[in-house]
């Protein structure tokens, strides 16, 4: 989208961190907002902030992993604001764990929060882009969703499976008018590791100890920093936001060994 000024935006996990950041930056760009967080105090936090610039904002209960929660999301942010041009499916929590020593509990958790929390944004809030005939839609993968390693083994498989829903569906929004990106940032400075354990639903939880030590997000680059280049790329349609550079090595490396991969196997075969 060129224009950003009268529309709308829509973020989940909004209260604190990344989400928080766009919030701010959407409002920057004279955007009204609605902050949707699953710690509903810490989005009215948020939504007083945004007040005192003088944007119009509402505050919105969500868990992103309830497709009815997130009905009812859209259905406040319409009922306020009459439309939404801007949905960010940001929401998400980490665990850290090596695949042999996961509890299938913990696959569930990261599952239905960062990847089904996407999912259903898409799910319920495409359809009236598409039929309004502009929009645009960001997902908050990781450099984790490019790139795998362990100990991260359980929240790559759902960044990863990010990329790949938005990959796919930037190419089924080419004529519609939604606009699609994918949001692949290293270590951000923010609480996800510990909101992550705060808000881990009980019937998710066990008392096991995982061997992993925890990133030191405190390195990382600010959240403040994340929000202003996800606006930056919607205003320039572009698809993947990669806010760390050090990762440009890594990546090619990456790649490289699949087309490699690919050489030696024609070399062979064919």
């Amino acid at each position: 989208m060129k224009d950003l000024m009268g529309k709308v935006a829509v973020v989940t996990g909004a209260g604190s961190g990344i989400g928080k950041a766009i919030a701010h930056a959407a409002a920057d760009h004279g955007m009204s907002v609605a902050v949707a967080d699953i710690n509903i105090a810490n989005a009215q936090l948020v939504v007083d902030e945004l007040y005192a610039k003088g944007v119009d904002a509402i505050a919105v209960d969500v868990d992103v992993s309830d497709i009815e929660s997130v009905r009812r999301l859209r259905d406040a942010a319409i009922s306020h604001f009459g439309a939404v041009h801007l949905l960010c499916n940001n929401a998400g929590v980490w665990v850290g764990a090596h695949m042999a020593e996961a509890d299938i509990r913990d696959w569930r958790y990261l599952i239905d929060v960062n990847l089904y929390g996407v999912i259903n944004g898409v799910n319920v809030f495409l359809p009236d882009m598409i039929a309004q005939g502009t929009g645009h839609i960001v997902n908050t993968s990781s450099m984790g969703g490019l790139v795998s390693g362990p100990p991260e083994g359980l929240y790559c498989t759902t960044k990863f499976a990010i990329v790949g829903l938005s990959e796919s569906l930037l190419l089924e929004s080419v004529e519609s008018g939604v606009g699609v990106s994918v949001l692949c940032p290293g270590l951000v400075n923010t609480n996800l590791i510990t909101s992550s354990s705060a808000l881990r639903p009980s019937n998710l939880s066990h008392d096991k100890a995982h061997k992993v030590a925890a990133p030191d997000v405190k390195s990382g680059l600010s959240p403040e920093e994340i929000g202003r280049r996800v606006l930056d790329a919607v205003l320039d349609e572009e698809f993947y936001i990669i806010p760390h550079s050090d990762f440009r090595e890594i990546l090619m490396m990456r790649h490289q060994g699949i087309i490699d991969a690919f050489d030696r196997q024609v070399a062979r075969y064919e």
